[in-house]
This record gives structure tokens, C-alpha cells and sequence, in this order.
């Protein structure tokens, strides 16, 4: 299966390693983020996912990734099967949408406000160059090559020493990340000199997170089930995860 390695899936990844690397380096933070459940054990899955995306990206650029999630390798044909499905539709979608905008059908084509006599002519015209791109031979050539690839690759084992799937790994990655990076945001928010190792500035707030398990695991009420010490605004901890969802801020002086 082709899969891209995206400017965002390395960010994720970039951005894992400099958070992991900020907090060994910095004690202070550290000790702040421990009492939010920032311990051992998730510094140390931190590491294993950055390296495992780091091994997955080296191995989809060499091409000999091992994207299959199945077991056996009947369910493999098939995830191979659906990968060609998938990629073909994939294909033509795009083709169509760009035909689409061509011919001034969406709001945000350049051609949109044509008068109707020239996207009857001339946006028709663009239109059908779009859609005869739709039989690009190399497109089939090379994804019938992906196809048989895939199909020789799922008939055998896994390659040992393979790194898990790259979009298994980026998303359980993203999912770490993204609930120890809020969380230090809004720990450390108003303390440039903390948030910067970790490559964070000052500013808003990131944004509430919807549902009350969200928020106390990674959001707002993020600390109130794993043990409140550190004081806000008002110098008073609150007792609840709906009163920790009121208290926004962390005291600066509970930093110092």
C-alpha cells in the first residue's frame, strides 16, 4: 500500500521527542508534571512510540513497510484487496473534484464566477481535461505493481524486526502527545521560561475539550482524579473536576 509520510506526521513526531527531551532536561517541569501522572512508565512509552514511528517512517521509505494489521493471511488479501479499492476510488474522487472546480462548481474555484456562457464553454473544456486524466496509464501501471506487491507481501509473515504500522503507531502517538502537551500548556501557562524547552509560548489557552472523561484525562480537569496540589488563581484547590473546570489558570507562585 502507498502511504505517504506527511509534513504533520513529522512534526508529531519531532514534537514528541522535543516534549520528552524538555522534560528529562528540566527538573522543575518535570516534578510539576509528575503529579499529574507524567511518570515513569508514560516517559518511557513516549520514547517507544517516537522510536517506533522513527523505525516506521525508515521503513516506508525504503519501501518494505509492513502495513498489515491482521493476523492471518487470509484477512490480509483482503486488507490488500480494499487498499487497491481504496487507492482506485481515491483516484477518480479526485479526478471528479477536480473537474468540479475547473468548470466552476464550488465556491472556491477561481471560475465560480464566470458567467454561464463561459463555464458552459470554456468550463466545460477544463472540466473534461480533468476528467480524461482519469485514464493516466502510468497511475494504473504503478498501482496494479502496488497491488501485486501487497498481495505477495500478505501471503507471507511478518518481516522480523518490522516496526508496527505507521498510521497504528502515529495515532496512538498523537493521542500521548496531545494530552501531555495540553496539560503542560495549561500548567505552565505565564511561565515563558518553562514553556519554552518544551517549544510552547504564552498566549490562549488551548481550547476546552468536550465531555467530562476528556477533560479530566487530558484537558481541563486533567489533575482533579489524580490528585490535586498545586494551587490557582483564587489560592484555593478545588474539590471537583466541575470546580477545576473553572479555574483555568495555574498560580504562577505555585511554580516558583
Amino acid at each position: 500500500m502507498k502511504v505517504r509520510i506527511t509534513k504533520y506526521e513529522e512534526e508529531l513526531v519531532a514534537q514528541s521527542r522535543r516534549f520528552l527531551d524538555a522534560a528529562d532536561a528540566n527538573l522543575d517541569a518535570r516534578e510539576v508534571l509528575e503529579k499529574y501522572g507524567y511518570v515513569e512508565a508514560e516517559r518511557v512509552r513516549g520514547r517507544e512510540l517516537v522510536e517506533a514511528a522513527e523505525r516506521a517512517f525508515a521503513w516506508e521509505r525504503e519501501g518494505k513497510a509492513w502495513s498489515f494489521i491482521s493476523p492471518t493471511p487470509e484477512k490480509r488479501l483482503r486488507e490488500a484487496k480494499d487498499w487497491h479499492t481504496e487507492a482506485i476510488r481515491r483516484f477518480l474522487q479526485g479526478r471528479v473534484k477536480a473537474a468540479e472546480v475547473a468548470a466552476g462548481l464550488t465556491v472556491t474555484s477561481p471560475a465560480y464566477r464566470w458567467p454561464l456562457r463561459r463555464k458552459l464553454t470554456e468550463g466545460l473544456l477544463l472540466a473534461a481535461r480533468e476528467l480524461i486524466q482519469a485514464g493516466d496509464p502510468q497511475f494504473w501501471i504503478d498501482e496494479r505493481a502496488e497491488f501485486k506487491k501487497n498481495l505477495v507481501a500478505a501471503a507471507g509473515d511478518r518481516p522480523e524486526g518490522a516496526p508496527p504500522p505507521k498510521d497504528t503507531v502515529i495515532v496512538e502517538l498523537r493521542g500521548w502527545y496531545e494530552r501531555w502537551h495540553l496539560l503542560a500548556h495549561r500548567l505552565f501557562r505565564g511561565r515563558n521560561d518553562l514553556l519554552a524547552p518544551f517549544g510552547l509560548v504564552s498566549g490562549k489557552a488551548p481550547p476546552r475539550l468536550r465531555g467530562k472523561v476528556a477533560q479530566k484525562m487530558y484537558g481541563e480537569g486533567a489533575g482533579a482524579h489524580l490528585g490535586r496540589s498545586l494551587p490557582v488563581l483564587n489560592n484555593e484547590p478545588p474539590q471537583t473536576a466541575e470546580e477545576y473546570d473553572d479555574a483555568d489558570d495555574v498560580h504562577p507562585s505555585a511554580l516558583n
